[in-house]
């Protein structure tokens, strides 16, 4: 077994789709469409560590239904850190904490947190399995990891569209550049046993809206992500949706 904190040389420091507004709108969006996942696994005085919280909107959350517990919430992009701290410090939310952290080498003791989640984050790593390794390291012995991942080669578009699976291909395109693999979904039940996780209990979603009223905006999220790295990434090649985005979108 290679050293837990071993750094994926191949792997690009930062997120793959960069971190303009309207990528982490998006990203924001699909937390609260997913936080059921984790909120049924809380209980009182848990000490949880989500890895990845972004804009920290669903950590705010578990810190809410956490009330007598901690939660910690780490990504790498120090001023999104800095600006959730802000925001918990002016709502006087006193059992959450934001802190600059690489999932590869958490800056924390073995045995600290009762439960880890994370959603949408090994996707972007290209060592998976350092990264379960590093987060097995710092739950206790009785603690539960809480994992969500894309299976991206699965995806169903109906009524089936040539520019809309372009678009779809972008993102992977993207996630692979970086190392990524836009499809690690598929490989968590190995990933977590060779991490050293036991008694792994697997399910599968679909990423939809829940109501006709919602459809406007689970739409408006899908399309933000082109108005920052994906859109200047597929600026730089030829397809047939290059001249319908120069006409409707810009380059942010």
């Amino acid at each position: 077994m290679s050293d837990k904190n071993d750094r994926d040389n191949n792997t690009r420091e930062g997120y793959s789709f960069g971190y303009k507004e309207g990528m982490l709108d998006y990203q924001s969006y699909r937390a609260l469409k997913t936080l059921g996942f984790v909120l049924s696994y809380l209980k009182p005085n848990m000490t949880v560590l989500e890895c990845g919280s972004g804009h920290g909107v669903a950590t705010f959350e578990i810190a809410k239904k956490l009330s007598t517990g901690t939660v910690v919430g780490i990504d790498i992009h120090k001023d999104l850190v800095d600006a959730n701290n802000k925001k918990a410090q002016e709502s006087n939310i006193e059992n959450i904490t934001f802190e600059e952290a690489n999932l590869l080498e958490l800056p924390y003791p073995d045995n600290s947190f009762d439960l880890v989640y994370m959603q949408a984050v090994l996707v972007h790593i290209g060592n998976p399995a350092n990264a379960l390794r590093e987060a097995n390291r710092v739950l206790k012995s009785s603690g539960l990891i809480l994992v969500r991942e894309p299976i991206m080669d699965r995806a169903i578009f109906s009524p089936e569209n040539p520019l809309f699976q372009e678009s779809f291909d972008l993102i992977e395109r993207t996630i692979k550049s970086y190392g990524g693999d836009p499809s690690v979904g598929r490989k968590l039940w190995t990933l977590l046993d060779e991490a050293g996780f036991r008694d792994t209990l697997m399910s599968s979603s679909w990423e939809q809206p829940d109501t006709l009223d919602e459809w406007p905006c689970f739409m408006r999220a899908g399309s933000r992500p082109w108005k920052g790295t994906l859109l200047r990434s597929y600026l730089e090649t030829a397809g047939p949706m290059k001249n319908i985005l120069l006409k409707y979108l810009k380059p942010g």
